[in-house]
């Protein structure tokens, strides 16, 4: 159906604007194309989104967007669609308006749109976000890139890893975002409904410009040997290592 593959939704957090209160998730959809269908299948998604397009108009989604991987891991996704929503009941009007928005087309265009997403598309599969912390002030520069790095917290520290990100990390990233690059970030975990298991925690940041990773990198600097070092005991008393993966990506549409 028209919503589930044309407007459904991909890694990550995406917060490419906020509305008045802070969005709670942000639903991803994973797609592996089939190579030489990429352009095929970006053009669709731009084009069958203008009901979501509408509702990011009137506040009803806060934002949605196409995103494709810069730096490869081993998963097969090539593409990813987001969007970014207030709550459960923001989910429900999105829903109920793609469905109504499918059913109102023309039989041969809907035809058309179940060809193109049949051919053009090998797997999918779903992530949805719970945002615990995450900026409160928008960048100066709309993103173009976004990096996001995934933990598996032990099952009774989530409260000790939210501390330290809170401690480590917030005060670092507000700081750089204050110079215009950098921002939206977040720290999320798996929203518990739809949770499949893997990683627990993502640190999620939006780009305008791939220096502001210099910026980052020279800020944390400032923080000192000693203090960084303290705060990757912490992380590793509470996390397993070797599951902490990183990755970048690049932003191919995204409305606002």
């Amino acid at each position: 159906m028209r919503h589930l593959t044309g407007i459904l939704f991909a890694l990550l957090a995406a917060l490419a604007a906020h509305a008045q209160q802070p969005p709670r998730m942000t639903w991803v959809r994973y797609y592996e194309i089939v190579p030489g269908k990429e352009a095929e299948f970006i053009q669709l998604v731009r084009t069958s989104n203008a009901v979501v397009d509408r509702l990011v108009a009137e506040k009803k989604v806060v934002a949605w967007g196409l995103l494709v991987p810069m730096s490869q891991i081993p998963d097969s996704w090539t593409h990813a669609v987001y969007v970014t929503l207030q709550d459960y009941a923001s989910l429900e009007t999105l829903v109920n308006a793609a469905i109504a928005d499918y059913a109102s087309l023309p039989a041969d265009q809907r035809a058309k749109h179940d060809a193109v997403m049949r051919n053009a598309i090998r797997s999918t599969r779903d992530e949805v976000l719970h945002h615990v912390v995450q900026s409160e002030a928008m960048p100066a520069s709309k993103p173009k890139y976004v990096a996001i790095r995934t933990y598996s917290i032990k099952p009774d520290r989530h409260a000790d890893a939210t501390a330290l990100f809170s401690e480590w990390a917030k005060p670092v990233f507000n700081d750089v975002l204050a110079k215009g690059k950098f921002g939206p970030w977040g720290f999320s975990t798996q929203e518990e409904t739809f949770r499949t298991g893997g990683w627990t925690h993502m640190v999620w940041t939006f780009m305008s410009d791939l220096t502001a990773l210099d910026d980052l990198d020279a800020a944390f600097a400032t923080l000192g040997a000693t203090k960084l070092r303290g705060f990757d005991i912490r992380l590793r008393d509470m996390s397993d290592p070797g599951e902490m993966r990183g990755q970048l990506l690049r932003i191919v549409h995204a409305v606002p």
